[in-house]
């Protein structure tokens, strides 16, 4: 008799894996795309090899997926400069009208073609061992040992490994997300076996896990050699961490997920259901909780999804610790944006408004020409509110602020703050501060930054009420 995790797993398998028509409709993309960009790649006298890679070529996509890999592959030893550029223009040749131009850690493009992601990747070929041109270069190897060490219900086992890291919302290693690359996951089954043996490991990992499937370093300390909380040694790579993008919070929301899976196992780990959240749902939370809420709203660049992500990051950040420096508390932060027209960054603080006064604290009073000094410049002015008075054993005085108001601070300060270049020009064009109530028009009409405010207010993982 099927335990519960089993009958779970099962029903989970037969949702994700592809059916016949969806395996119809990939090969016959993929045969139109690669006789394309055969045909392109001769009529530019390029030799290179057209090839599909990624969870496509290695059967372990999810059948809801909509993204094919497929890499142009130029000839050994190929110069990086000549693929940059001739690869990158055989790429959008291929792609027709409709692309869009991608970075991670290496230039690609997009294009959507019958309903399809199209990722069209220019690499150069790489034997194992070798040190590779570009940073994809190690692809091909990937597809190739995954494909060697699964068989069709290994492959399944995968499927629903995705899922599960899917729908706890840590899957994908983009910047955006952190988390784990479906090669990853595909190496994890390997590893150990199961989705289910996956799992049960998660749940005993601790600060730190270390994987070496072949062996690369025998009995070499990896927490020595790898920085992270996984270390996953790449089995074609042994100088490559393949868990790298896994951030801390994705790998301990991994963890913890797996250990209430495994005490509880539901369905909802896997498909946690998009429900439909009305502005006015957000703002009686917000109220319920007595904080508040300062957004600043620009237009969004229009840069490859992993530099937007960067760059409104470090944006984010940048804005975060104006709040603190000045005296707003942050309680959280976060960005949203749809990535076409729009560009959120969010601060979830204890009040819109402070004191008018702050403390600046003075020279111990025995340090007699300190204190004169200190005097001299606090006695009067328009600034001091309070003092100059002793506090303990030194001279403190109360300061006029600036700005006592969250919003008016960012009114006065975003201006003269230093951004990247793509989003200083964003916050140039013009940009909206937002407190509280006025947030809920701009959720109007986008179901998904709604949803996003609301788990951004409660905090607590969808998972976490199984």
């Amino acid at each position: 008799m099927k335990g519960a995790m089993e009958i779970v797993r099962d029903r989970v398998a037969r949702r994700v894996t592809p059916g016949k028509g969806a395996r119809v409709k990939v090969e016959q993309l993929l045969n139109k795309f690669i006789a394309r960009a055969k045909d392109k790649a001769e009529a530019r006298g390029l030799k290179v090899r057209v090839e599909v890679e990624g969870s496509i070529a290695k059967d372990t996509w999810i059948g809801t997926e909509q993204d094919v890999d497929i890499f142009l592959i130029f000839p050994l030893g190929t110069g990086r400069e000549l693929v940059g550029r001739d690869g990158l223009e055989l790429a959008k040749a291929c792609a027709g009208k409709k692309w869009s131009l991608g970075y991670a850690e290496h230039p690609y493009v997009e294009a959507e073609m019958d309903g399809f992601t199209l990722d069209i990747v220019p690499s150069v070929e790489m034997r194992e061992g070798e040190k590779p041109i570009t940073s994809v270069d190690r692809t091909p190897l990937h597809t190739r040992f995954v494909g060697k060490r699964l068989d069709a219900k290994s492959k399944t086992e995968v499927r629903v490994l995705k899922q599960f890291l899917k729908g706890i919302g840590v899957y994908g290693a983009e910047l955006k997300i952190g988390g784990f690359s479906g090669y990853l996951a595909e190496l994890l089954v390997i590893n150990f076996g199961s989705f289910a043996e996956v799992v049960r490991a998660a749940a005993g990992w601790g600060d730190r896990a270390f994987i070496d499937i072949v062996g690369h370093y025998k009995e070499q300390n990896l927490g020595e050699v790898f920085d992270g909380n996984l270390v996953v040694v790449d089995p074609v790579d042994m100088a490559r961490n393949a868990a790298a993008a896994v951030s801390c919070q994705a790998y301990f929301t991994f963890v913890a997920a797996a250990r209430h899976f495994l005490e509880k196992p539901s369905i909802g780990f896997f498909f946690p259901g998009q429900q439909k959240v009305e502005p006015k749902r957000v703002m009686d939370f917000l109220a319920s909780k007595g904080s508040h809420l300062i957004a600043v709203v620009t237009s969004c660049p229009n840069i490859p999804s992993d530099i937007l992500w960067g760059e409104a990051f470090r944006a984010m950040k940048r804005l975060a610790s104006l709040l603190e420096e000045e005296g707003f508390p942050v309680n959280d932060s976060a960005v949203w944006s749809d990535e076409k027209g729009l560009l959120i960054f969010i601060f979830e603080l204890h009040g819109l408004e402070i004191s008018k006064g702050r403390l600046h604290l003075g020279p111990m009073v025995s340090l007699m020409q300190e204190a004169d000094s200190f005097l001299g410049k606090y006695r009067s002015g328009g600034k001091v509110l309070a003092g100059p008075y002793i506090k303990g054993d030194r001279w403190v005085v109360e300061l006029r602020r600036e700005e006592n108001s969250a919003a008016s601070l960012l009114a006065a300060k975003l201006k003269e703050t230093k951004f990247s270049r793509d989003i200083g020009r964003e916050f140039k064009k013009g940009y909206k501060i937002l407190v509280d109530g006025q947030i809920e028009g701009t959720m109007k009409g986008r179901l998904g930054l709604a949803i996003f405010m609301l788990q951004f207010l409660r905090k607590r993982p969808p998972w976490l009420n199984r």
